[in-house]
């Protein structure tokens, strides 16, 4: 039975398969796309697979950068060593960690509210804390600034430079600043062609771009997620071992830089006399920084008084009637201490 079945069929009995397809049709066609696609397919994961990072190995279910921070290495780390990459696995009780809580408040900037990313971050259990924010637009805690970019929004903040100014203001009063890149789900995971890349910065690649704006601000972080799905787990990792973020500091960073272009006279110059600039703009910058002053109230303020000196001394009535009910409370407490 062994030696029939090894014997070759003659060639009448072989099976034989037929292709039928219509020179010049909408099949053909159809089918030569298919090919294409998937010989494009395939020289893609072969580029990539020569462009990934190499994978670090893993002992004991521990990274090498937290056996590192274990060990006292200085892998740990980033931001200039000031902030910790993961938690220390130097812990008594048999290696057992007190299992931290979670921390789950963001301050986002109200414009953010027409995107689906604010929802989802609801539901995936964080508290929003809705404000006006002039720097960034989420902030995770006091040293996490995020400014979210969806593709559309990336190049044409490239385009006019409105991300260098928004990088710029985040590197000055946060730590770590981030630009979140936003892709869309039904969209290639992929800024540009894998064929586009070269080793050469060329003003229209969006990744010389990247990289002049990494090199101008070292401290900034590219965040990139494919769904906001993904956005919820980066937020939550980036939010643990750091403390809650205070929405009322958010809300007052950058303020003081639209406080001097809202006092300036008309036309962008001052109105008083020259001889007078110096004095004007030290009392201004004085009157910027105390507390309960904002955009609303600040030239008010300017009005009514024409001095510090002289604000100083207002009651309480006054100052309410001047600046609003709260900042005028402010105020009060502010020059009535006596501990200077």
């Amino acid at each position: 039975a062994h030696a029939s079945s090894s014997t070759p069929l003659p060639e009448e009995d072989r099976l034989q398969v037929f292709f039928l397809l219509y020179d010049s049709s909408a099949e053909d066609i159809n089918f030569l796309k298919s090919l294409e696609r998937e010989k494009e397919a395939f020289d893609k994961l072969i580029d990539h697979q020569k462009r990934m990072p190499t994978i670090m190995p893993t002992f004991n279910n521990f990274s090498t950068q937290e056996m590192q921070q274990a060990c006292g290495g200085v892998g740990g780390s980033y931001a200039g060593g000031t902030l910790p990459l993961s938690m220390d696995t130097r812990t008594g009780g048999g290696g057992k960690q007190k299992s931290s809580k979670e921390r789950r408040d963001i301050a986002v900037d109200v414009r953010e509210f027409r995107a689906a990313l604010p929802s989802i971050l609801h539901q995936g259990g964080m508290r929003l804390a809705p404000a006006t924010l002039t720097v960034g637009d989420f902030i995770l805690s006091n040293v996490h600034c995020v400014e979210r970019k969806s593709i559309s929004d990336l190049f044409g903040s490239f385009a006019n430079g409105r991300l260098y100014d928004q990088t710029e203001s985040m590197a000055k009063y946060y730590k770590c600043p981030c630009v979140l890149i936003e892709f869309d789900p039904d969209k290639n995971f992929a800024l540009q062609n894998s064929n586009e890349l070269g080793g050469e910065i060329r003003s229209d690649s969006i990744g010389s771009k990247l990289t002049l704006l990494t090199m101008c601000f070292p401290k900034l972080r590219l965040l990139w997620a494919r769904s906001p799905h993904e956005t919820l787990k980066i937020f939550k990792k980036l939010k643990r071992n750091h403390q809650e973020v205070d929405v009322d500091k958010a809300v007052e960073i950058g303020n003081n830089e639209t406080l001097d272009g809202l006092l300036l006279g008309e036309n962008g110059c001052n109105n008083e006399d020259e001889d007078n600039d110096g004095a004007n703009d030290a009392a201004k910058n004085m009157l910027l920084r105390l507390p309960g002053v904002n955009a609303h109230n600040a030239r008010k303020i300017m009005n009514e008084c024409d001095s510090i000196a002289s604000l100083s001394i207002k009651s309480r009535e006054e100052l309410r009637r001047i600046a609003g009910p709260v900042a005028g409370q402010k105020l009060f407490t502010f020059f009535r201490k006596s501990d200077f």
